[in-house]
């Protein structure tokens, strides 16, 4: 028997569950909460979020023994930063001092995560992040109670990098609570940014021009930087989450920004009918290799 993946998207007050195996989607159930229990993807009432989580799990006969989960990517920082190479018996000291120079941390509030993510002219690239205890704590507390033992936690933004598997691309998301876009060059998400939005109750057309105006802040952002290498206007936007579910806000957007607008197609078989764009992450964590 073929083991089968689980993954838990913890979005807003959604949580989303997906099943796959040999990259094949098998099942998929989401579940809304009261703000009193999940708000802006932070767990308010673990034990009880737990218990919904065992009924999802239970429902969808899935194993509590392979999930990934997500977590919400607004209350973290990421930075890229360059160094140069040191020796492998000091790169943990290097590189953390580096991080401690550039980047906001507060022991007592936030983790701390990086990876090298390339060497070259003596330098190495090192992906930094750095997220807020208090939100993986709960996550981890919620899934305890569920008996589940995530084999890996990934950041949403970095989960739906995955799932467009493309080396240049601009990707946004939007969903009712918040939404976020992803610069990728090479490969490697170079800017992320994520907002959380507090009107659940906005129309979706005023919440598609808040990320518009966003969008082109972060672009302009990056060619600014990058002026030797700015982004082509043939590199499209990969659209992730609900409101893009509809043809016609993913019409909206093409014409707002003056830039094809497609759908992700990661690489995994789907079953007809699937609802691609608020799966985006699920996707993405379900081709993460743990």
């Amino acid at each position: 028997m073929s083991k089968k993946t689980v993954t838990l998207d913890f979005e807003g007050r959604n949580i989303r569950l997906l099943v796959t195996t040999r990259r094949k989607v098998l099942r998929w159930t989401s579940v809304s909460l009261p703000a009193e229990l999940m708000d802006q993807g932070l767990i308010q009432a673990p034990e009880r979020v737990g218990q919904g989580l065992a009924r999802m799990l239970a429902s969808q006969k899935a194993s509590s023994r392979r999930v990934v989960s997500s977590m919400t990517g607004y209350r973290s920082v990421s930075r890229m930063l360059t160094m140069p190479m040191v020796k492998p018996s000091v790169l943990d000291e290097a590189v953390e001092r580096k991080i401690r120079q550039e980047m906001p941390l507060t022991n007592n509030e936030t983790y701390l995560s990086w990876q090298v993510i390339g060497r070259e002219n003596g330098n190495m690239r090192i992906f930094a992040l750095v997220l807020p205890r208090l939100l993986i704590d709960r996550q981890m507390e919620a899934m305890k109670s569920a008996h589940i033992k995530p084999r890996a936690v990934d950041l949403r933004p970095l989960a739906m990098v995955r799932a467009v598997n493309q080396q240049e691309a601009i990707i946004v998301d939007l969903e009712e609570l918040s939404f976020g876009v992803v610069i990728v060059t090479r490969g490697i998400p170079e800017i992320i940014r994520s907002v959380a939005q507090a009107d659940e109750a906005e129309e979706p057309r005023a919440k598609l021009e808040r990320l518009t105006l966003e969008l082109s802040r972060t672009i302009q952002f990056f060619n600014d930087s990058h002026r030797d290498q700015p982004l082509k206007m043939d590199i499209p936007i990969f659209v992730s989450g609900s409101v893009f579910e509809s043809a016609e806000m993913r019409g909206m957007l093409a014409e707002r920004a003056g830039r094809k607008v497609e759908l992700p197609q990661p690489p995994l078989r789907l079953p007809e009918g699937f609802p691609l764009a608020s799966y985006c992450v699920s996707l993405g964590l379900a081709l993460k290799k743990v």
